[in-house]
């Protein structure tokens, strides 16, 4: 029962329906929104920026709370009906408004300082929708008559059912297309919002705009040349030779005309003669390549493949059964073909490619005419540890490369194929003398991969016990790429002549070879190791962490670390490597430091005149509201960081880690509204609970990973919200208690500013806990939420004088 004891309105007659079903629909909205807008950023930036769209969302919505807070006088009680139909109009109209704008400025960096205004401009851009669902979400906890628990649990179970209505969405429309459906959705909630003020005319008004909404989305949707990224990776994408172009969760796949061309080659031999072929270019999220060649049936025609260092393995173990990880347009599969494999199983996560090679391009890419070919939309590894057949030859040819670097190689970019752990599975179901291949880039500071790679393959035979690993792998380069071949078994007398005959017929060169001294400062360190105590001391050795890389901190990509940050400054303009991934993150840290900045120092202003009783206890709750969403994000960000591993793919584990922590938290959230405190002791409850529930998960989440990812998606996917369930309950009761807590204080006027504290911290907290998980370990991140929340508890501040407890006490208990 609310304040007013009207149950079914709420307040007078305003209805309470109306009011919660605005509340759903704009939650929903402003998640399926971070959701795009991620996909978009990882389309025209550099690296996949799924944590700038959570910290921009947090810091929009932390700047709408602040202005609640600062302008009281516009949102008085009276107002609150209109204020939230006003807010939530604006937010459907901001939606295309920002694409658009958002679209048009171009993203990079360069030795400027132009590029810090970019950055601030752009966030600035992206964060206007947030900043008007900031002010509706807080006008809803802390100005309207209805239980805290109640209206937070509406807020988080709409936000998690946006999760996964913007998955759905990116299935059905492209991102720019699904802007607008998300812009009709929020002016179907403002319609009930206007339904809630009284106003049926607006009602209809808000309707019709979502009508208009709807038609743009069609139309958008309809055509290549409507509403789309214009400037990607810097450059303008002038679309020109466009077949067609598919969207979906993970990726942009724009398919170009056929053309006659020199092939896609990623290490060509010098010696190769210069040849045109038929093709079709796939671009994903404009960072990376592929092509599906025209074949026609005869694999005589296929001979030029053999000319590239990443089909070296391949011809060692001609007519053999092979596992193809990352299919792209068909390159490793045609080269299996050419050297007459006659089992081929080929893996690829991204859907959308798989359905190209093998159904809507069938006829070009000649699929259909390859016999022994069985084609899975899977991730690699996962597949690999469900299947039950070894192999002659697995292979990795470039895999998680640009399009990875574009879509992950920074703060999402944990990647199961390259950890220790991934390559023993890798190694488990090789024949006897079976072959794994990888290919990396070898040049420039994304040369630091091989030898990375190198060091990974060594701890790989090291945990199988392999007395002499250097007899078990060879390492080949020619041009900007170097093959790595390692067998489970010593590289026999056969294969070395084989190797050597190839490299000196394609005039290769041999990087590190059985028997052979590397020539290569890098890689003696590596090879010099005897112990897996030895390799993970190269982390430390030089200005690149050549380590080998662990699901405990699967972070491959990133080889360079804060304290080479002088180093980076004088080089981080080089190339597309892990320096330049460090300069984005540079870049929109520094962003989001300012913009954060003032919503805290501008509302502190108002704390001089206040009584020294009340001072101590804002700062209390101040403390207390920023350690807890501090503590949130920090677990937040290690769930998904941990459990991309485990889902396959970072879009896999954006979604279900915000929609599995906001369903859960708002199960806790309403769950609240039963809880009773008489004392500070009592309130300090959820968030000490919280710190422990967050450990337990640290303690287990590696353990299922390692014993249950072998199952199928759906059924990782249902073990992941069974381990983000009990936290995220206990994380759900932290903030309405404590709102209320400040409330039976006597600081009901500073619940706003709380609630910005709250967002605020979250942003820079995104940004800290990808570096403490990047620098240690992604277990360092969650118990460093886990020691937030318990200094929450700690902070949390208390009555100082008897009476004053016992009007909190009372006030607590009608609460």
């Amino acid at each position: 029962m609310n304040e007013t004891g009207n149950e079914k309105t709420g307040r007078g007659d305003r209805p309470m329906p109306s009011f919660f079903f605005g509340l759903l629909l704009l939650c929903a909205s402003t998640l399926m929104y971070e959701v795009v807008l991620t996909r978009l950023l990882s389309a025209i930036s550099w690296y996949y920026l799924a944590f700038v769209s959570v910290s921009t969302a947090m810091f929009g919505m932390t700047a709408g709370a602040l202005v609640v807070q600062l302008r009281p006088s516009l949102f008085s009680a009276p107002q609150v009906p209109r204020r939230l139909m006003q807010a939530s109009f604006a937010m459907a109209v901001s939606l295309p408004l920002t694409l658009l704008t958002m679209l048009a400025v171009p993203l990079e960096v360069s030795r400027s300082a132009q590029v810090l205004y970019t950055f601030l401009l752009f966030s600035a851009i992206i964060a206007v929708p947030f900043f008007f669902s900031g002010i509706v979400v807080c006008l809803s906890l802390t100005k309207t008559p209805y239980p805290v628990g109640r209206v937070y649990a509406v807020d988080l179970l709409g936000a998690g059912a946006g999760c996964f209505g913007a998955v759905v969405l990116l299935k059905l429309i492209d991102a720019p297309s699904a802007m607008f459906a998300i812009s009709a959705l929020v002016f179907v909630g403002a319609a009930g919002y206007a339904a809630h003020a009284g106003e049926p005319k607006r009602r209809t008004r808000c309707l019709l705009w979502a009508l208009g909404a709807l038609v743009l989305t069609v139309l958008n949707a309809s055509t290549l040349y409507g509403i789309q990224p214009i400037w990607a990776r810097g450059g303008l994408d002038d679309r020109s030779q466009l077949l067609t172009e598919i969207w979906n969760p993970i990726s942009k796949v724009a398919v170009h005309t056929p053309r006659l061309a020199m092939p896609l080659m990623w290490g060509a031999s010098p010696r190769m003669r210069r040849i045109q072929i038929e093709k079709i270019g796939l671009d994903i999220d404009n960072g990376a390549a592929t092509d599906i060649v025209r074949y026609e049936g005869d694999p005589a025609k296929l001979d030029y493949l053999r000319y590239d260092v990443t089909s070296v393995a391949a011809q060692l173990r001609k007519g053999g059964e092979a596992a193809i990880i990352g299919v792209g347009g068909g390159r490793d599969v045609l080269n299996a073909v050419a050297n007459g494999f006659r089992r081929i199983v080929g893996i690829e996560v991204n859907p959308a490619i798989l359905d190209l090679v093998s159904r809507r391009l069938a006829g070009f890419s000649g699929f259909g005419r390859i016999s022994g070919l069985e084609l899975h939309a899977d991730e690699g590894r996962s597949f690999l540890t469900r299947a039950d057949e070894k192999f002659d030859l697995i292979q990795a040819s470039m895999v998680d490369t640009a399009a990875a670097t574009a879509a992950g190689a920074m703060t999402l970019s944990e990647n199961s194929l390259y950890t220790v752990e991934g390559w023993k599975i890798f190694y488990d179901h090789l024949k006897p003398g079976g072959l794994i291949s990888f290919s990396r880039w070898y040049e420039g500071p994304e040369g630091s991969q091989t030898y990375r790679m190198v060091a990974l393959g060594w701890a790989a035979l090291l945990s199988e016990g392999a007395a002499d690993p250097a007899a078990h792998l060879a390492l080949l380069s020619s041009g900007p790429v170097a093959t790595l071949i390692l067998s489970n078994r010593p590289l026999s007398i056969e294969d070395l002549s084989a190797l050597r005959e190839i490299a000196s017929e394609m005039d290769y060169k041999f990087i590190l070879m059985p028997g052979e001294e590397p020539r290569v400062p890098e890689l003696r360190r590596i090879v010099a190791a005897r112990t897996l105590g030895d390799l993970a001391a190269l982390k430390y050795g030089g200005p690149y962490d050549y380590s080998p890389v662990y699901d405990s901190s699967p972070f491959f990509f990133h080889s360079v670390h804060l304290r080479n940050i002088p180093m980076m400054m004088r080089s981080v303009w080089i190339g597309r490597g892990p320096l330049r991934a460090l300069a984005f993150l540079a870049c929109f840290l520094l962003a989001a430091v300012i913009l954060v900045a003032l919503t805290i120092v501008i509302p502190l202003w108002r704390l001089g005149g206040a009584p020294a009783a009340d001072r101590s206890r804002l700062a209390g709750g101040v403390a207390y509201f920023i350690a807890i969403g501090t503590a949130f994000m920090f677990v937040e960000i290690a769930m998904m960081q941990q459990l991309s591993v485990f889902l396959g793919h970072p879009i896999y584990s954006l979604v279900v880690v915000l929609a599995g922590l906001i369903f859960s938290s708002g199960l806790g959230s309403l769950s609240s509204e039963r809880f009773r405190f008489g004392s500070a002791l009592t309130s300090r409850a959820p968030a000490l609970l919280s710190g422990l529930a967050v450990l337990l998960y640290s303690a287990a989440v590696l353990w299922v990973i390692h014993h249950y990812v072998a199952l199928v998606l759906w059924q990782r996917v249902s073990i992941c919200l069974v381990l983000i369930a009990p936290p995220g309950l206990l994380m759900g009761f932290c903030f309405p208690v404590g709102l209320r807590w400040m409330n039976t204080l006597g600081q009901r006027e500073n619940l706003a500013w709380m609630w910005a504290l709250n967002g605020a911290a979250g942003v820079l907290a995104s940004f800290v806990a990808i570096i403490i998980s990047m620098e240690t370990s992604i277990s360092a991140c969650v118990w460093m939420g886990s020691a937030c929340y318990v200094l929450a508890a700690l902070v949390l501040p208390v009555s100082r004088r008897p009476e004053e407890s016992a009007i909190s006490s009372r006030a607590a208990r009608a609460a």
